[in-house]
């Protein structure tokens, strides 16, 4: 708590700024109440340290700040809002385990379902014969506050009965006959090692089991809180074909590079897991190819591929080109978000596929841009998760996102289009060549003139007006490119990285 002591005004001011661009400011009773119900005394202080262990205890970076990621989760812990990403419910019984309680109370992130599955799978090849683990109440559908707990509201909570010794499946406390201790504490060490997502902490009295931490209250369960699959800051704004990119409002004060984190530690799940929302499925190649490198000038350190940023990289492609194209203009685009991600936003996303999932509409659980939103609600499949965007945007305009967009988020690896796979394996080994030099910044300025003037441009139009479009935002369009057709979506770079060398970025094979 030293550091954040040394830093609260400057914390308490990025607070201030955060509480207007990201509207919670407007909301601010419900969410003290949401980081501490007990809490009488608040000023912006207060305001941080509550946020700063609301942090901690969630499993989120702790910086006290409600900056893009913190109010993504705070939000729906308040119940301000739901969110579709809570959807995955458990199935009532598989190999390992069986619900236990009532069902609209056993709804989860899917790394979290996949996390228990992969956990009971564990345990069944041990037990086979049984006892199944026990395993009661985890959110409801989209999360939000539920009854009877003062958490299980991110779909990151489950609590599962300890083990009894006689092989029945029925309650047990630590403290009474029929309870056994060494197979509860393999319980716990299978939570532990459930190679998909990380545990955060496990609460249980009992003393002698290790991994956990007592707490009253949990005799006769175990509360195992998952660390949340992501915990990169959502972007902003659109993407191609549907929004300019745009990144997050700066703060008050400027933000420290963090260093560098392994890419191991960034893992969120290896390739061949279980998934909760369809089953046993396999969401990547048995056998992932070997992945290449993101290299960038310096002070920009590289940044090692992950198996699951070639699943995102594949998605991302369906989402914003049809995924069923491998063709320049598809490259382009991927070749966009490697130079963004490389040279604009690397300290703000542990992984490259936290960077897509936060700034790519169709990769998000609920839409962050009020303009997607408005052209995203013409289609009959829009979801409303609750709430609505405030000022600038239109009155009443509703937050959501379309059902196509969720269960994208949700399709297995040899579910996608051929081609995107392709382009995707092709781009994360260092195989695919850039037609776009540096550019960071896509937008389908054709749409823009639409939005306008209600109508598409000429072709003279469309050049006219991108290159005025760039221009009011200090940027630069790359120009006509041969072989590359920029009606759908044009390439920007910004002034400051104009003059950086063909191949400044690059992907080192592996």
């Amino acid at each position: 708590m030293a550091l954040l002591t040394q830093t609260r005004p400057a914390r308490a001011e990025r607070n201030r700024a955060y509480a207007g661009t990201l509207g919670w400011g407007a909301r601010l009773v419900d969410v003290r109440r949401a980081l501490n119900p007990r809490r009488t005394v608040w000023d912006d202080a207060a305001l941080v340290t509550e946020t700063y262990r609301w942090q901690a205890r969630t499993g989120l970076p702790a910086d006290g700040v409600i900056g893009p990621a913190t109010w993504a989760y705070l939000r729906v812990a308040a119940g301000l809002d739901k969110d579709p990403a809570i959807s995955a419910q458990l199935p009532a019984q598989g190999p390992g385990f069986y619900a236990d309680g009532r069902r609209d109370r056993q709804f989860a992130r899917s790394e979290t379902i996949r996390a228990l599955l992969a956990a009971a799978q564990g345990w069944h090849r041990s037990h086979p014969d049984g006892p199944r683990i026990g395993i009661r109440e985890i959110s409801l559908r989209g999360g939000g506050p539920i009854s009877g707990h003062g958490s299980h509201r991110l779909g990151l909570d489950v609590d599962i009965r300890p083990v009894r010794a006689d092989g029945q499946e029925a309650p047990a406390r630590w403290d009474r006959p029929g309870y056994a201790q060494s197979l509860t504490q393999e319980l716990v060490d299978r939570l532990r090692g459930n190679g998909v997502l990380p545990v955060h902490f496990v609460l249980f009295n009992d003393p002698g089991v290790r991994g956990v931490r007592q707490w009253a209250g949990h005799d006769d369960h175990l509360h195992v809180r998952f660390k949340p699959p992501e915990t990169a800051s959502p972007a902003a704004a659109g993407l191609p074909g549907t929004g300019r990119i745009a990144a997050p409002p700066a703060p008050a004060a400027p933000r420290a590079r963090p260093p560098h984190r392994s890419p191991v530690a960034a893992t969120t799940a290896p390739p061949g897991r279980p998934d909760g929302h369809t089953g046993v499925v396999t969401s990547l190649p048995t056998s992932a190819p070997p992945l290449g490198t993101l290299v960038a000038p310096h002070p920009f350190p590289p940044y090692r591929f992950l198996p699951d940023d070639l699943l995102w990289t594949a998605r991302f492609l369906v989402g914003e080109t049809g995924g069923r194209r491998d063709g320049p203009e598809q490259a382009a685009v991927v070749w966009a978000m490697l130079n963004r991600y490389a040279l604009l936003t690397r300290d703000r996303h542990p992984t490259f596929h936290a960077f897509l999932r936060a700034c790519s509409p169709p990769l998000q659980p609920v839409l962050r841009n009020w303009r997607t939103t408005r052209r995203a609600l013409r289609h009959a499949d829009f979801v409303r998760t609750g709430g609505t965007f405030g000022p600038p945007a239109p009155p009443g305009m509703p937050r959501g996102q379309r059902a196509r967009y969720l269960e994208l988020q949700l399709r297995p690896w040899d579910q996608l289009p051929r081609a995107a796979r392709s382009l995707a394996v092709r781009a994360l080994t260092g195989a695919l060549s850039n037609p776009v030099g540096a550019a960071t910044e896509v937008g389908s300025t054709r749409q823009y003139f639409r939005d306008r003037f209600g109508r598409y441009p000429s072709p003279r139009e469309w050049q006219a007006y991108t290159e005025r479009f760039a221009a009011d935002q200090g940027w630069r369009w790359i120009g006509p490119v041969p072989g590359l057709d920029q009606r759908g979506n044009a390439f920007f770079v910004r002034r400051r990285l104009a003059s950086l060398p063909p191949g400044a970025v690059r992907v080192r094979t592996p």
